[in-house]
């Protein structure tokens, strides 16, 4: 059985943190918070599965603020209750979120960024 796991990026106020990963835990989904220098490992990499290795490349400064997560091998059940967890918790919601695809798994985390930024667009020009 495949682990269910998850990616944090830019999660920076304590406050806001605690309580996801006290639920992340309390739910065994095994977290992982990812440093901007990691920004350019790819996906799969960050999330240790067997194939993927590390990119010689090192990150000189690409970046992003935005709070983002990338979630592997949730179920439809375990995601919402996950996002049912931020509404009664009143934390606000993580505009940048992903399942983790046999595409995205190769994006590096400035990739998937770029792609969700343009999503996030779209769905809130109207």
């Amino acid at each position: 059985m495949s682990k269910t796991q998850i990616l944090l990026y830019n999660f920076n106020e304590e406050d806001r943190l605690r309580p996801i990963r006290r639920y992340l835990s309390r739910h065994h989904i095994q977290i992982r918070i990812v440093q901007s220098s990691e920004y350019l490992e790819s996906l799969g990499f960050l999330f240790e599965l067997p194939g993927f290795s590390k990119n010689p490349v090192f990150n000189l400064g690409q970046n992003f603020q935005e709070e983002m997560m990338v979630l592997k091998d949730f179920t439809n059940e375990q995601l919402d209750e996950f996002l049912a967890f931020f509404r009664e918790n009143h934390l606000s919601p993580v505009n940048l979120k992903a399942m983790l695809t046999p595409v995205t798994i190769h994006w590096n985390s400035m990739k998937l960024h770029e792609e969700l930024m343009k999503e996030h667009a779209v769905m809130h020009s109207h």
